[in-house]
C-alpha cells in the first residue's frame, strides 16, 4: 500500500519529488542539529554514533520494501561499492565534528549555519571544477553574501 503510494508520487513527475526531496532533506538536517546538541555529555561520542547507526540500520530495512527495487535487492546490494565506504566516513566525520563541536561550546543556532558556508563554499569550487556545473552572477553573488554573513555571525567585539 505505501510503496504503491510512493509510486503514484514518483509517477506524477519528478517535479513533486524535487521539493519532497528538498522538505525531506531539511527536516532531516533540523532534526539532526537539535538533536545531536542534546546527546548527553557523559555518553561517548563513539558509542552515541554507533547507536545511531544501529537505529539507521533498522529504520532502513523497514523503509526497504517502500522503495521498489529494479532487478531484485541481490542484484541492488551487488552494486555497492567504495563510494558507500567513502560516504560512511564522510557521515561519521559529520557525526563526530557536530557532537564534538556542540560539547566544547558552539551554539546550536550558529555552529551549523558557519559550517555550512565553508561546505557549500567548497562544494561550489568542486562543482564547477570537477563535475563542470556552472554558476551564474546571482549564484556568485549569493556564495559573497553567505561569507560576509558569516564574518557578521563570527563578529565579536
Amino acid at each position: 500500500m505505501l510503496s504503491q503510494n510512493f509510486d503514484a508520487i514518483n509517477q506524477k513527475g519528478n517535479k513533486i519529488m524535487f521539493y519532497v526531496s528538498a522538505f525531506i532533506a531539511i527536516v532531516g538536517a533540523i532534526g539532526y542539529q537539535y538533536f545531536v546538541k542534546r546527546v548527553p555529555e557523559s555518553l561517548n561520542p563513539v558509542v552515541s554514533v554507533i547507536g545511531v547507526y544501529i537505529a539507521v540500520l533498522i529504520m532502513s530495512l523497514l523503509l526497504l520494501p517502500l522503495f521498489p527495487s529494479d532487478g531484485g535487492i541481490i542484484i541492488q546490494f551487488r552494486q555497492l561499492n567504495w563510494v558507500q565506504l567513502a560516504v560512511a566516513a564522510s557521515v561519521l566525520l559529520i557525526e563526530l565534528g557536530f557532537l564534538l563541536m556542540y560539547r566544547y561550546g558552539w551554539n546550536l543556532s550558529t555552529g551549523n549555519l558557519i559550517t555550512g558556508v565553508f561546505v557549500n563554499v567548497i562544494l561550489l569550487g568542486l562543482g564547477i571544477l570537477v563535475i563542470g556545473e556552472k554558476v551564474t552572477l546571482i549564484n556568485a553573488l549569493g556564495v559573497i553574501v553567505s561569507i560576509v554573513g558569516v564574518v557578521l555571525i563570527g563578529y565579536r567585539p
